[in-house]
């Protein structure tokens, strides 16, 4: 299992990300069945870690685009109903408009995919910088 924070731009919470290394192992921890690939647990109310607002659950090998797109635009609309008219540290609001949402999901996503080819390198030795550049990863 691996965890990372995704950091909520202009604010000083987070979403955790966790990837299991099985479905069974997935399904155990959220326990809410076993017919899903993904799951987005809002934390918004959690009093013993009050600066991570929801978690984003998922599977190596059983996400793609599709689904972590889907969990973390859960993540997003949590965050955009509960922080609506927060300030920030300027007194600027985190959220005041659609714009802010979209950029939100695109720090999430661009944060996410930057984890997962960072997992690919260490796991696969995939390097980073030619998956970037478009390469299969497949010998030639």
């Amino acid at each position: 299992m691996n965890r990372r924070q995704l950091t909520i731009p202009n604010c000083s919470h987070s979403i955790e990300c966790i990837l299991y290394n099985t479905l069974q192992e997935m399904w155990d921890a959220i326990d809410k069945g076993n017919d899903f690939h993904g799951f987005y647990e809002s934390l918004f109310a959690d009093d013993e870690r009050p600066h991570i607002m929801g978690r984003v659950h998922l599977t190596h090998n059983y996400y793609g685009s599709g689904v972590v797109a889907h969990e973390l635009l859960h993540a997003v609309l949590d965050v955009g109903f509960a922080l609506y008219s927060t300030l920030d540290a300027s007194g600027d609001n985190i959220i005041d408009d659609p714009e802010s949402l979209c950029n939100m999901m695109g720090d999430l996503t661009s944060q996410f995919w930057r984890w997962h080819y960072e997992l690919e390198e260490a796991t696969r030795g995939w390097p980073t910088q030619q998956r970037a550049l478009g390469s299969s990863g497949v010998d030639e």
